[in-house]
């Protein structure tokens, strides 16, 4: 039986298993709303989208097993859906006949867009979505409005360390964003204050949660968002901020690049070819002038 048959089936009941990361898991909620849209029956397993939960009220999302195994619940999914194959929690390979890993589909992996209008594609053609949408389903909790503040918050950090660009460039970045109108803010998870200790040192202002739905209500308040190549990136894009952020290679920054609203991806303007370079140097090949270039165009002055 083609193992794929019943992605385009009304009556699939699916499961989703979201990824570890949250650029992932924020990208899968298209397909998850575009499913729950077309009355499909679908439930999501992930701590940061659990954790996000009350942007999401119309999905069914649980957390991951603390074990970090496979959940005998799951058995009542005809279709188990990953992200990538790291995705896939201990046992789950021998429980469930009907686990797909969306990355190991054709269609997903070599289109060469950005993830959001993957997702989206793929909603259509492999899940028979007939007007897929880019929405994740995310709604702003009541009580909660977009802010007039003039905050532009920049995020130097990244969970690969190599994906960071150079801390005193984001400060100069900061200072050019001060000197047109805005109020620049660094953002950090708490557990990297000792790592990035140079941002009180130079006077910046910093905030600093280990909790998505608290980051998710300061975002939301912002007025733009510059920074790594991150999920948090994703999440200030999927809030609707417009954004700058930077990437290490040129299809990075078109795979990857935030997808829900107006931004630039800046890469690299040295032609470096070899990966081992573009990693080691790209870093430098992404000017000071270039960033405050692209937050000139995309956020413009307070007013």
């Amino acid at each position: 039986m083609d193992a794929l048959a019943p992605l385009s089936r009304r009556d699939t009941d699916f499961g989703f298993v979201m990824s570890q990361r949250l650029g992932d898991s924020l990208v899968s909620m298209v397909l998850v709303e575009n499913l729950r849209r077309e009355g499909r029956r679908i439930t999501v397993y992930g701590d940061h989208m659990h954790a996000l939960r009350a942007w999401f009220p119309e999905t069914d999302i649980q957390p991951l097993p603390p074990d970090r195994r496979f959940d005998p619940r799951w058995a009542r999914h005809e279709t188990l859906l990953h992200f990538r194959p790291a995705d896939v929690l201990e046992g789950t390979r021998e429980a469930h006949p009907g686990m797909i890993i969306l990355d190991d589909l054709q269609a997903h992996r070599s289109m060469l867009a950005d993830m959001v209008t993957v997702h989206r594609e793929i909603s259509g053609t492999i899940f028979g979505i007939e007007h897929p949408t880019r929405d994740t389903g995310l709604v702003v909790p009541a009580g909660l409005e977009r802010s007039t503040e003039e905050r532009i918050v920049i995020h130097p950090t990244a969970g690969d360390p190599r994906r960071a660009w150079k801390p005193d460039r984001y400060e100069a970045v900061a200072e050019h964003l001060r000197r047109r109108g805005w109020h620049p803010e660094f953002t950090t998870h708490p557990n990297e204050r000792s790592a990035t200790s140079w941002i009180e040192k130079g006077g910046h202002a910093r905030f600093a949660s280990g909790d998505l739905d608290t980051l998710a209500r300061h975002l939301i308040a912002s007025r733009g968002f510059l920074g790594s190549d991150s999920g948090v990136a994703h999440l200030a894009s999927c809030l609707g901020l417009p954004f700058v952020t930077l990437y290490v290679r040129r299809k990075v920054a078109i795979r990857w690049r935030p997808g829900w609203s107006e931004g630039e991806a800046v890469r690299p303007s040295w032609p470096l070819v070899l990966k081992p370079l573009k990693e080691r140097l790209w870093s430098r090949a992404i000017s000071i002038n270039a960033v405050n270039a692209a937050a000139d165009r995309v956020f413009g002055s307070p007013g």
